[in-house]
Parts: structure tokens; C-alpha cells; sequence
């Protein structure tokens, strides 16, 4: 009789290899799972973050522009659009915030000159933009995003409108 020497069974060997498949695909598992919670925690920053940036810029835009009759909504080529009158050494200036070609756009030009929309510098993608006052001084502006998200923005003002 030999001492030291154990009897391998095939059972023994099927165990370990059925252990480390179980972990191998426990392993696999987690992988994925993990992938997709961070794929959707990472479209779901962009979204806010795109959203809270639109938010931003238009809220600042208009708090910028809040004077006695600088506020205007009207139409921009057909758009919806929110027109800021502003006067510089004079002479009178207008931005427009408006849609054009899938995305939200801002025109700073001269009163007294006529740019296409076109010429507008693209702020962010979007497929709607709505803008309206609800009363003195006081707006709702909607965004439909890339995402067919419809975010509603209100925007007060401090000055007297009209």
C-alpha cells in the first residue's frame, strides 16, 4: 500500500471544471450588466446635461436682456422665435433664439439689417422649439430634443414689459 497517493475519480475533475465554468459566467454576467448600467447612466448625463445647458443659456440670454421692452416673441422666418433688443454706443441690436434646419439657434445682428436664418449660430440640436408669453414678463419656452424629449422651460422678469 502506497502512502501519499490518493485515487483521482472523474468526479473530482467535473467539479472543479464546473466550478470555474459558474464562475466564468458569473464573471461574464457582471461584465455586461455593468456595461449596460453605465451606458445608461452615461445617456442619461448627456440628456440633463444638454438639457440643463439649453436651459441655462436661454434663462441667462433673457435674464441678460431684462429691460423695459427688450423681450419680444414673435416669428423668425416662419419660427417661433424670441427676439432681445438690446442698444449698444447708439445703435440697436437684436438676438434672435430660434429654430432652424434641427437645432436651436442664436442671430446677434443689426436692427436695420436682414441675415437669413441661416446665418445663426447653432446652440444645441433640437427638433421643436416653442416660445410664449404667458403674461407680462412672463414666458414658457419648450424644447423638443434629438431625443423626443419635450422639456418646458418658465421665465420671469424683473422689468416692466410693455
Amino acid at each position: 500500500m502506497e502512502l501519499g497517493k490518493e485515487k483521482r475519480h472523474m468526479v473530482d475533475f467535473l467539479f472543479v471544471l464546473t466550478l470555474f465554468f459558474v464562475f466564468a459566467i458569473s464573471t461574464l454576467l457582471l461584465v455586461i450588466i455593468g456595461a449596460n448600467v453605465y451606458k445608461k447612466t452615461v445617456d442619461d448625463m448627456t440628456m440633463n446635461y444638454n438639457s440643463r445647458t439649453a436651459y441655462a443659456y436661454l434663462t441667462e440670454k433673457i435674464r441678460q436682456n431684462d429691460r423695459e421692452d427688450a423681450i419680444q416673441v414673435a416669428t423668425f422666418d416662419g419660427s417661433p422665435a424670441i427676439i432681445l433688443v438690446e442698444e449698444i454706443d447708439g445703435i440697436l441690436y437684436q438676438t434672435y433664439l430660434y429654430l432652424y434646419d434641427g437645432s436651436i439657434r442664436e442671430l446677434f445682428t443689426r436692427m436695420d439689417e436682414n441675415l437669413g436664418p441661416e446665418a445663426g449660430q447653432v446652440i444645441m440640436p433640437a427638433l421643436d422649439f416653442t416660445a410664449k408669453e404667458l403674461d407680462r414678463g412672463f414666458y414658457t419656452l419648450t424644447i423638443t430634443t434629438t431625443d423626443q424629449v419635450t422639456l418646458p422651460l418658465y421665465v420671469g422678469t424683473r422689468s416692466n414689459q410693455k
